[in-house]
């Protein structure tokens, strides 16, 4: 065998090394859910009020993995609460004033129990600068007090922080338009009553009285994970 075809042998071995080990695809990129919590202290597993209103759930923005554990580290939830209810743990802007006070928090769910107990998530974005969304949320304006906008709440918060973070490319890239919200908000409402249906946020699954046959049943679901529903490819992607 001649030595050029050994050395044409070589660099071929070499540069298949390079590419398996330096043009990886790189790591998936994180998303940005839209996450419903139950109200108040109330657990996955609680009661809670059912009305198809805004007060049935506390509405938040979760940036997070593609994956679905509860406790998956770089997580974060972003919110607006109730000044009362915010945690320690949380890195917090507090507003003043007398009546309903408010408090944006960006919490690190790995961390945080209370934001580990989100019922379902609904996918609507890819994260390009997290960053930059952060900077873009925290410059969201809180009211003082209720009296200030009686009508502020979570809800209205994370609705126009959907719309901001949709028009700037910069933050997240989505085949999702500001216009796209209220499919967005409906979809998050349905999907968590059909898992509430379901049984998933209990701990005994939803079944027939008298149903001998499926005596014992397992889940079909962890509760480790959240169920998460993919707006775009409108379908769920964990149970």
């Amino acid at each position: 065998m001649s030595t050029s075809s050994t050395s044409s042998r070589s660099r071929t071995r070499a540069l298949r090394s390079l590419s398996a080990t330096t043009l990886r695809p790189a790591r998936k990129k994180a998303r940005l859910y839209i996450a419903l919590y139950p109200r108040g202290g109330s657990s996955t597993t609680s009661s809670f009020r059912n009305h198809f209103t805004c007060d049935s759930y506390h509405w938040s923005l979760v940036v997070a993995p593609p994956t679905a554990s509860r406790k998956d580290v770089g997580s974060t939830r972003y919110h607006v609460a109730h000044a009362g209810q915010h945690t320690a743990s949380a890195s917090s802007a507090s507003t003043s004033g007398g009546g309903d006070q408010y408090l944006y928090e960006e919490q690190d769910i790995a961390s945080t129990p209370a934001a580990q107990t989100g019922l379902v998530r609904i996918t609507v974005a890819k994260v390009v600068d997290e960053a930059r969304l952060r900077a873009l949320l925290r410059d969201i304006p809180v009211p003082q007090h209720g009296g200030d906008d009686p009508t502020f709440n979570c809800l209205t918060w994370v609705r126009e922080a959907f719309v901001k973070a949709i028009e700037d490319p910069k933050c997240v890239k989505s085949y999702l338009h500001a216009e796209d919200w209220k499919a967005v908000e409906t979809c998050a409402r349905t999907y968590c009553k059909r898992k509430r249906d379901l049984g998933r946020f209990h701990h005994t699954p939803v079944q027939p009285e008298n149903d001998d046959a499926n005596a014992g049943i397992a889940f079909p679901w962890s509760h480790d994970d959240i169920s998460t529903f993919n707006f775009w490819e409108n379908r769920e992607t964990t149970a």
